[in-house]
């Protein structure tokens, strides 16, 4: 028969339970030692970019293909570079636009438009025949002080610095066009409130003269920007147009 063992003493289960709160305060303390340096030697997990569609990220693109493409030409510029200024990955610049041309073509339209914009707000709905000569002033002025503020954007669109490509060539050429076919229309209904035989031509020709001077003035002020204001230049070029060689104003007597 066996005997029955000798339950624990009061103070041997007080001592066993002390040393199971000590074992477990250890197993504790150490895990949380560990958790906390490994939590010091993570780097903090950086916030994520919120998502942006094409839409949305066509105008940064834009900005970041206009340093490129003056920077570099129309050859040297990479949609890689591209990508890497506007801090985007290249499948991000193919998903806003289908190609460099694409791209370049979009930047031309932007830039014109913005040139467009500050003419459009110097030149008055209804055409003042009778001071053709202040209207042409107003709008070269305009045009010229768009020029001065960005001097870049009349590089990529008038100079085209920024291409070389055959369809970028004639890209540029359209926009020429069209503001030849702008001007040139209003010559004619000028001409023809004054009489002048066979307006059409004659106004056609005033179209190219006159884009070619102000593309030629716009040359000047970013060549020499202290010489002349955008004001006094347009006062010239709109006096020799208008009036030939007297917009020269000779002094009197003079050849």
């Amino acid at each position: 028969m066996s005997i029955p063992s000798r339950p624990p003493s009061i103070s041997e289960t007080a001592e066993t339970a002390r040393k199971a709160v000590v074992k477990a305060t250890k197993a504790t303390t150490k895990a949380t030692s560990k958790a906390t340096k490994a939590a010091r030697g993570r780097k903090p997990a950086r916030p994520r970019a919120a998502h942006l569609g094409p839409e949305r990220r066509r105008p940064m693109i834009l900005d970041a293909a206009f340093s490129v493409f003056l920077e570099r030409g129309y050859e040297g510029a990479s949609m890689e570079e591209i990508a890497r200024r506007a801090g985007v990955s290249k499948p991000v610049v193919y998903s806003s636009f289908p190609g460099k041309e694409a791209l370049f073509g979009e930047l031309l339209r932007r830039e014109e438009q913005r040139i467009l914009d500050a003419i459009a707000t110097a030149v008055p709905a209804e055409l003042d025949t009778d001071d053709l000569e202040g209207l042409i002033a107003d709008a070269l002025t305009a045009f010229l002080q768009a020029v001065n503020e960005s001097p870049e954007s009349f590089q990529v669109v008038f100079l085209g610095s920024g291409g070389a490509d055959a369809a970028v060539t004639r890209r540029l050429q359209r926009g020429r066009d069209a503001q030849i076919d702008t001007i040139a229309s209003l010559a004619e209904n000028w001409l023809k409130a004054q009489g002048v035989p066979d307006p059409e031509k004659t106004g056609r020709l005033q179209g190219y003269l006159f884009v070619g001077m102000a593309e030629n003035a716009a040359r000047a002020l970013v060549a020499e920007p202290d010489r002349w204001t955008p004001r006094e230049m347009a006062e010239q070029v709109a006096r020799l147009f208008m009036r030939g060689r007297g917009g020269l104003a000779l002094p009197v007597g003079g050849a």
